[in-house]
């Protein structure tokens, strides 16, 4: 099967879903498996971004919300600026979070 690009925007409704997403993810890991800040951002990094290789390989037509309209380099970004906001949050108040 070929690489597939999606079409979108940076307006798309997605966009937001994908900042949320990667700002919750580190905070989940961390909160529930207490592991290790930096596995918590590279978990979620790697996470994110397969995501979206997986939207290239399964179509949306046939699978539903699982499947995807192809690799969006704009969700990816939107994912990793909302990782990077969740690792700001670890860094600054983690010390202070329950769990700590």
């Amino acid at each position: 099967m070929p690489w597939r690009w999606a079409r979108d925007e940076w307006w798309a409704g997605d966009k937001l879903g994908h900042f949320l997403g990667g700002l919750a993810s580190p905070l989940l890991l961390w909160a529930v498996f207490h592991l290790w800040r930096g596995w918590c951002v590279l978990g979620s990094l790697a996470f994110w971004w397969l995501w979206e290789v997986k939207d290239v390989y399964i179509p949306y037509e046939k699978y539903g919300w699982l499947g995807g309209d192809g690799f969006s380099w704009r969700d990816a970004l939107a994912s990793s600026v909302g990782i990077w906001f969740g690792w700001m949050i670890l860094e600054l108040f983690g010390s202070c979070l329950p769990g700590a």
